[in-house]
């Protein structure tokens, strides 16, 4: 990799550090955990803080309004969000759920859109933040619907981490539930990656019916749990309506 390069893998390495921290980072902080020499790293904090790309308040860094801006006109330029977000927006409003867009990340889901739902529980979900894939419900919506031979490289490489009691964490039992998904159009996380929060999600697909995102439906368990079938049906309604848009 050349110096040029190098240069602009770190700056983004920086950015990705930032990003992942809810209360934002100190110079010396980003440092350490990008490898990155200190004064180095603080000539690119000011870069990025002269153009409002972060903000600085004592000495802890924090995303910019820069990143906002760019983030409102990739909404508008991404198709796939703007034809899902009337559709999202519809969803909340009809559940009192949160609803979450995500797509495939590497071995993970990341969150692009979301709208919150009016009841008080709030998810810990992120535009941008990435969850795993063998835990979520839209993880699992996406991932059971991918062609064989990507699925079967995902699942030779999942690690399966137990976050409750529900969370599935073997191979066979995961297979079982991919096939089931396929069979029924839809997922479930019966509280598998948060405690007490269920999910009802379905896949996305494209023109040439290949998964290219998924959509779903989160709330707590005791609001969620009964309404899933009629959830899942409002699900594949909506995804529908964003083929048909795409």
């Amino acid at each position: 990799m050349k110096n040029g390069e190098k240069s602009f893998s770190k700056l983004f390495e920086i950015i990705e550090l930032v990003a992942q921290s809810p209360s934002g980072m100190s110079g010396k902080a980003i440092s350490e955990a990008s490898n990155i020499p200190l004064s180095t790293t603080f000539r690119m904090l000011k870069f990025m803080t002269d153009n409002d790309y972060l903000l600085s308040d004592k000495g802890v860094y924090t995303l910019g309004l820069g990143f906002v801006r760019l983030g409102n006109v990739a909404g508008t330029q991404n198709l796939l969000i703007k034809a899902a977000r009337p559709l999202l927006a519809e969803l909340s409003l009809q559940t009192s759920e949160t609803v979450h867009l995500a797509k495939l990340h590497g071995d993970r889901i990341v969150y692009i859109d979301k709208v919150e739902g009016s009841r008080l529980i709030r998810m810990g979900s992120l535009i941008g933040k990435t969850s795993p894939l063998h835990c979520t419900g839209v993880g699992k919506a996406i991932f059971a619907f991918l062609d064989d031979l990507q699925r079967e490289k995902l699942l030779a490489e999942l690690e399966y981490t137990p976050f409750t009691p529900n969370t599935i964490t073997g191979d066979l039992r995961m297979r079982q539930e991919l096939d089931s998904i396929r069979q029924q159009g839809y997922s479930v996380d019966n509280c598998e990656h948060e405690d007490w929060v269920y999910c009802v999600a379905v896949p996305i697909f494209n023109r040439e019916h290949q998964v290219i995102a998924g959509i779903s439906i989160s709330g707590a368990e005791m609001y969620m749990r009964d309404r899933k079938l009629q959830l899942a049906r409002l699900l594949n309604a909506a995804a529908n309506h964003i083929t048909s848009a795409l």
